[in-house]
């Protein structure tokens, strides 16, 4: 996993978009005469209000959400089931009615008209790509999750974005910034899935800022006869760090590069001399091009060095960590 930052422009820009979609949706569009209660936007050339949505009444429920909008789709991760359960209690309480009737509604209007609707039928979930610019997969940094429109601008090749708190059980969060995660195929479908992450017991890639320090890679010779990945002093890692990587199946995706990047790597300090990786970065390349360590490690390995970069390369945080021991034990 690693870190996506806090993305302030990125949440700003999708909370104008989802604000503008949901009013709309629920008010439909401002008219002097036919309907003077609408929603009248007031952002010049709105790409959302711009397109004609058929309105689509939700009744009692349609006041009830307006209000609390913006902390839906803006509020910190941690804070986001504390918002839901408020919500909710406030629906019974003031006699809308239980707690199922809440999340059907929430259902209706955040997963269904919303996330299947109008985040991936019109395309802004590739808004939403371009405005994180963020190139790898944030849970495996292994697959590239770049966004590629076809000339006309319509759908093309994106990124998937999993919800860390399941759209299933929690409805109403479908739309919520920081609970879309833009990962690839293989994680958000075959790893994650629905699995039941909270901030309590995983590190979230909004929240935690150290996540690269938490753990590094490393790898021993396996029952196999190759070498194998695995994760340096797993055992007296945290339980939150350790139950991350094992619920995201961080080994079992890296497996399948154990005879590949990871032999590649291993070959370059083993099959020539002692100190050739240590020749290689900080002798040819360093000093005779005169270039930074960053650049050396993106020429020589196609890696980004530094944690903040990581997600600009497949594999960084991996090869970074490999090659770290790799030198230590020239």
């Amino acid at each position: 996993m690693i870190y996506l930052g806090e993305q302030i422009d990125a949440k700003e820009k999708f909370y104008q978009a989802v604000n503008c979609w949901v009013n709309k949706k629920l008010l439909g569009s401002y008219k002097k005469n036919k309907n003077p209660d609408g929603y009248k936007c007031d952002i010049n050339n709105c790409e959302v209000c711009e397109i004609n949505f058929h309105k689509y009444d939700a009744g009692e429920f349609t006041n009830f959400i307006l209000e609390h909008i913006e902390k839906i789709i803006k509020s910190r991760p941690s804070e986001l089931l504390r918002i839901e359960n408020e919500l909710k209690q406030k629906w019974i309480e003031e006699g809308f009615g239980n707690e199922a009737a809440f999340n059907s509604e929430s259902k209706k209007l955040f997963v269904e008209k919303g996330y299947n609707g109008w985040f991936l039928d019109y395309a802004i979930n590739y808004n939403l790509s371009e405005w994180l610019d963020q190139h790898t997969c944030a849970y495996c940094n292994k697959n590239y999750i770049l966004v590629s429109r076809k000339k006309s601008g319509e759908k093309g090749i994106n990124c998937q974005f999993d919800h860390w708190f399941d759209k299933a059980n929690h409805p109403i969060l479908a739309l919520s910034f920081y609970n879309l995660i833009p990962s690839c195929s293989v994680c958000n479908s075959s790893v994650k899935s629905i699995s039941n992450f909270t901030t309590n017991t995983h590190l979230h890639p909004y929240i935690d800022k150290d996540i690269s320090e938490r753990f590094s890679f490393s790898y021993r010779f396996g029952d196999s006869g190759e070498n194998e990945i695995s994760i340096a002093n797993e055992e007296n890692l945290d339980i939150k760090t350790r139950r991350t990587l094992k619920d995201l199946s961080t080994k079992l995706v890296y497996k399948r590069h154990n005879s590949k990047e990871l032999q590649d790597l291993i070959d370059l300090r083993k099959k020539y001399s002692d100190n050739y990786l240590k020749i290689l970065i900080e002798d040819t390349f360093s000093e005779k091009l005169n270039i930074s360590r960053e650049e050396c490690y993106r020429l020589i390995f196609g890696i980004e060095l530094d944690s903040e970069n990581h997600h600009k390369r497949p594999f960084s945080k991996f090869k970074k960590d490999i090659i770290s021991e790799l030198l230590n034990n020239t």
